[in-house]
């Protein structure tokens, strides 16, 4: 069985070896992607150089299921368009027929025959001016395509954080209060400087006044549908419009469909171009002269070209020859190192991220001094999701570099940081014999709760301290992996491997310089991060504040329950900067340490 594909199953214990599907994509299709492999009993047909049907070259275009006689190719059932059926009354759904002459020309070329198989799967909806298309922080299972009209996506969650304080004599004693302040009243190391938010949509919204506009012709929700992330935004009708909802398959195939991939990267490169490459602190430089900066998007849009990669797909590996520079618009990448101790985690780059350039730059004297070889590859990239990259050339990178020479200071500045980065790690891991340590995944820890068993008399101070200092919800439970003497309570471990980071919609968790882990502002309270934490160390606060709503009646003041993602934040807002849980504990059992200290700890103690 083969189940890599989103909408075509393979069943090859199924397959009488007949061929027809091999006619139907080379002969009639002109796709060339399937074939026979292997001699006498061990044929059987398989898909570019024998890689899985999701991971090859193959378009989608269903014409090898239409041809199949025996069921080895047939539609998956599991993107069948149920969720249509709970709607009372249901949604009208567009027929196969509508959607090859729909006026945009999106459908052509799609195989009848598999656009009935999935019959239902597109739903036309209509809204009303002031209506609700979907919401922040739902989670979503559809694409929408804007037929007639216009929409506002904005994120209504208020731009503020979680502050803790501590009430008392000398911020000593006393309870800890949580609210939400604005970035202007408290100011945090390590926040992002960015002007821009990133959504599940065409647009970036500027972080001094969320909202866009979107027209007809654009596409918005791709990562809820393709990875089923949550909403990253509020999507209303701006006035009476018209959208098609299409379900997972459909927009597989028309990512995957050539003359649909290409309107859709056509559109791109015309309406979305420019404001993804403003949203990259990169090409930050430009924007103070407008005209320059309009010089780099037309210089950029006919040379870009658009990829898509599947959750798991290597995007390149490390030492391979470097060829090109990539941005990313959707999904989520892992850049990854091969260390003596093993492969380790360098970051997560999300919609905004940019990577490939080391390579590209071994040349310079600076970076070539770091690397010390020229034109390779200084690490792993791979897609954690599905993933929308725009790639630039070799010779179109260094082509833009001496266009535009103010790119390539920043450029060369953001190589030098991340190779120093990746080299004080490198010698970190080297120094340390780490077997038994690593199984544990202790070292990839930056901040550890340590609680010395032979001190600790199990009096849970440490556990009530972080209860009353955060309203009751405590960041630690007393309990976890032992190591030596010492337990290692579970409570935010600020990773190396951060994975609560992969999947936010809006990129609003990051890590700073000193690897502990930060939440922005613009949290819109999905809870993705506190699910994909593997410790249980996030937790959701709930707020209720006045907020000016959009209603359709107009905007209105009334009462909103805000959710926000909190972690550790080692209660940094104390002078002495000692976290309560360690303060709290009246045996001077509990430690803050880096995973990397308590191995050390241990090794002293046992020589002597």
């Amino acid at each position: 069985q083969d189940d890599s594909s989103v909408v075509i199953a393979v069943d090859h214990n199924a397959c009488i070896l007949c061929d027809r599907c091999v006619r139907g994509c080379n002969d009639i299709r002109r796709n060339h992607v399937i074939g026979r492999m292997g001699k006498g009993y061990t044929s059987r047909i398989a898909f570019d150089l024998n890689t899985p049907m999701g991971e090859s070259s193959c378009v989608a275009c269903g014409e090898c299921m239409v041809s199949c006689p025996t069921g080895a190719l047939t539609s998956r059932s599991v993107v069948q368009p149920d969720p249509w059926k709970a709607e009372h009354p249901a949604p009208p759904v567009v027929t196969a027929d509508e959607l090859v002459r729909h006026p945009s020309g999106l459908f052509e070329g799609v195989s009848q025959p598999f656009l009935r198989w999935t019959d239902g799967a597109v739903v036309r909806r209509h809204y009303h001016k002031g209506e609700v298309i979907c919401r922040e922080g739902e989670y979503g299972f559809s694409a929408f395509y804007i037929e007639r009209g216009k929409v506002s996506i904005s994120i209504q969650s208020p731009l503020k954080h979680v502050q803790n304080r501590r009430s008392g004599l000398f911020g000593l004693l006393g309870r800890f209060s949580s609210s939400l302040v604005s970035r202007d009243k408290d100011e945090r190391a390590g926040e992002s400087a960015s002007r821009f938010i990133h959504i599940d949509a065409p647009v970036s919204l500027e972080y001094s006044k969320p909202v866009a506009t979107l027209d007809v012709g654009d596409i918005f929700g791709e990562m809820s549908c393709m990875s089923f992330y949550p909403r990253s935004a509020t999507v209303r009708a701006d006035e009476d419009c018209t959208v098609l909802e299409m379900l997972r398959n459909v927009l597989y195939m028309l990512q995957r469909n050539k003359r649909s991939k290409k309107l859709l990267d056509d559109k791109y490169r015309e309406r979305a171009l420019a404001n993804h490459l403003r949203s990259v602190p990169l090409f930050a430089g430009l924007l103070a002269d407008e005209a320059r900066f309009l010089e780099l998007v037309a210089f950029l849009q006919e040379r870009v070209e658009l990829r898509r990669m599947h959750p798991g797909e290597l995007i390149f590996r490390q030492d391979d020859v470097a060829d090109s520079f990539y941005l990313v618009r959707i999904g989520f990448v892992k850049v990854s190192q091969r260390n003596p101790g093993g492969e380790h985690v360098l970051k997560y780059l999300g919609p905004g991220g940019f990577f490939g350039e080391i390579g590209l730059l071994s040349g310079v004297p600076e970076v070539q001094r770091l690397t010390g070889r020229r034109g390779v590859r200084t690490a792993t990239c791979t897609a954690m999701d599905h993933v929308d990259l725009v790639r630039i050339s070799e010779d179109d990178f260094r082509a833009m570099l001496d266009a535009f020479p103010a790119l390539r200071e920043p450029m060369v500045r953001v190589a030098i940081e991340r190779l120093e980065e990746n080299e004080k790690e490198r010698r970190r891991i080297e120094s340390q014999p780490l077997e038994d340590f690593l199984q544990q995944g202790l070292f990839e820890a930056q901040s550890l709760l340590v609680l010395d068993l032979e001190k600790c008399t199990r009096c849970d101070e440490c556990t009530k301290a972080c209860a009353d200092a955060h309203d009751g919800v405590t960041r630690l439970i007393r309990e976890g992996l032992r190591f030596d003497k010492f337990l290692v309570a579970s409570s935010c471990r600020s990773c190396l491997d951060p994975y609560c980071m992969v999947g936010c919609p809006v990129d609003a968790i990051h890590r700073r310089g000193s690897r502990e882990i930060i939440i922005e502002d613009w949290c819109i309270g999905c809870e993705n991060c506190a699910r994909n934490c593997p410790y249980g160390n996030i937790n959701m606060h709930e707020f209720t504040t006045g907020e000016y709503v959009l209603e359709p009646g107009g905007t209105q003041r009334r009462a909103v329950v805000s959710k926000k993602a909190t972690t550790c934040d080692l209660c940094s807002d104390l002078k002495d900067g000692q976290p309560s849980c360690v303060y709290a504990c009246p045996h001077d059992a509990a430690h803050r340490m880096r995973g990397e200290d308590l191995y050390q700890y241990v090794e002293r103690a046992r020589r002597f």
